[in-house]
């Protein structure tokens, strides 16, 4: 009977145990994987069995679909005969000629599965969302960076032009006007460059003239003027990478964009760490994403669970009323993890799930358009019978009224340390039973 068994470093034909044709990997990791992922021709192989014209039983799924693209009678071996073939693989390899000896054969293999990892690890760091996750997380980080040097640069500078931050929200125009440099310099055509429409730009130019804040020395200027200029790399930056976060979330995940939206939608990949585990999640799990200790917090102590957590970002359960958040947001979720899976294993743009989650949110906002009586108590905190725990009596010789612990009456005779002792002294010094101690 032939077999045809594939190996880490060949192909092999035996007829029973005679070695009939051998076809050896130039390159073995390479031409491995490219056997399992089915994207492998082997035109030799083909050509020789198509030849014998006749029945082969194969030792790989992979290998058989290959060959029976190319019309070869061919099938799966049975378990028994799998299991012998992974029994005797070392011994294959050497008799087909990969190896010399058994010794050669261990030595190879090694070699194999050092290079085999290394291909898993290459392919897994060029996976696509993975780079969308180190974006958006980026994006974050820029984002509290940038944060904190804008409340150090509106701190500084306004000692020297306080009244400006209360005129300027934009961080971004008042770095402009930082650059420009101390308050006496600033003219009419560094507020419009600044982007302030006409009538701001005269109520700066007024407050400009009639500032009470102190001077600033050239060499503080300077130093501010570079954290200025730092805001603004970051505010260029931060645009740079939004913009490249939504060109490749509309690539890779066209699907959850269109439901989430491209920046919660990268947080959300984000905080599940890949497409494919988050097409693996439960919408429940994928609603309270970033919302971790709270859960944990209301299953330790029985409080409410949280009903939302990045899916608050989401415009629609934002704007959504109060009462109806946690139902959008299990809406939303659920459209989300569906259309995590088209991405991962379809193929373009489905508009039907857009469509149904705005029907499926239209019919929560006619539904539940006032709130329940549920929904419209206030939440309370849990009680005991009497009252809170800090209201409960404690018990016999705890605190009474008017007094704490330490004010309690003692027993007569003053304190425990004060107390009268038994007769004949202290414990230490009691008569003993007859017989010692026991």
């Amino acid at each position: 009977m032939y077999s045809v068994i594939l190996t880490e470093l060949g192909i092999s034909v035996f007829n029973d145990s005679k070695l009939e044709k051998a076809f050896a990997f130039s390159n073995p990791v390479k031409e491995y994987l490219l056997v399992k992922n089915k994207e492998s021709k082997l035109n030799e192989l083909v050509n020789y069995l198509a030849s014998t014209q006749r029945g082969f039983s194969i030792s790989d799924e992979s290998l058989l679909a290959i060959l029976k693209k190319h019309s070869i009678d061919c099938h799966l071996m049975d378990s028994a005969e799998l299991d012998n073939v992974q029994a005797t693989k070392p011994q294959i390899i050497v008799d087909s000629g990969f190896a010399s000896n058994l010794q050669d054969t261990l030595g190879k293999l090694r070699e194999f599965a050092l290079g085999f990892s290394s291909s898993k690890v290459t392919v897994v760091s060029e996976s696509p969302d993975l780079h969308i996750i180190q974006a958006i997380n980026s994006l974050d980080e820029i984002d509290k960076i940038a944060n904190g040097l804008s409340s150090r640069l509106r701190e500084w500078y306004g000692l020297h032009f306080p009244e400006l931050d209360n005129i300027i929200d934009s961080i971004n125009g008042y770095a402009q006007i930082v650059i420009a440099g101390k308050r006496e310099s600033l003219t009419k055509q560094v507020f419009e460059n600044a982007g302030f429409p006409e009538s701001k730009v005269e109520m700066l130019s007024l407050i400009s003239s009639k500032s009470r804040g102190g001077d600033i020395s050239d060499v503080n200027l300077e130093i501010v003027q570079a954290i200025a200029k730092q805001v603004l790399d970051f505010h260029d930056l931060r645009k740079k990478l939004e913009d490249h976060v939504e060109l490749e979330m509309q690539q890779i995940a066209p699907n959850l964009s269109a439901i989430l939206g491209t920046a919660v939608g990268a947080r959300i990949l984000g905080r599940a760490g890949s497409l494919k585990r988050l097409a693996s999640l439960p919408a429940s799990t994928i609603q309270v994403l970033g919302a971790e200790k709270a859960l944990f917090r209301s299953l330790k102590t029985g409080s409410q669970p949280p009903k939302h957590g990045l899916l608050f970002q989401h415009a629609m359960v934002h704007s959504a009323p109060r009462w109806q958040r946690g139902k959008i947001a299990r809406a939303v979720a659920a459209k989300a993890v569906i259309a995590a899976r088209v991405d991962v294993y379809g193929e373009g743009l489905n508009q039907t799930l857009l469509e149904k989650l705005n029907i499926r949110v239209d019919e929560i906002g006619k539904k539940y358009e006032n709130p329940t009586e549920k929904d419209s108590r206030p939440p309370q905190s849990f009680r005991r019978e009497g009252g809170s725990f800090r209201d409960s009596p404690r018990r016999e010789g705890g605190r009474k009224e008017g007094g704490s612990f330490r004010d309690s009456p003692r027993r007569e005779g003053g304190s425990f340390r004060d107390s009268p002792r038994r007769e004949g002294g202290s414990f230490r010094d009691s008569p003993r039973r007859e017989g010692g101690r026991k």
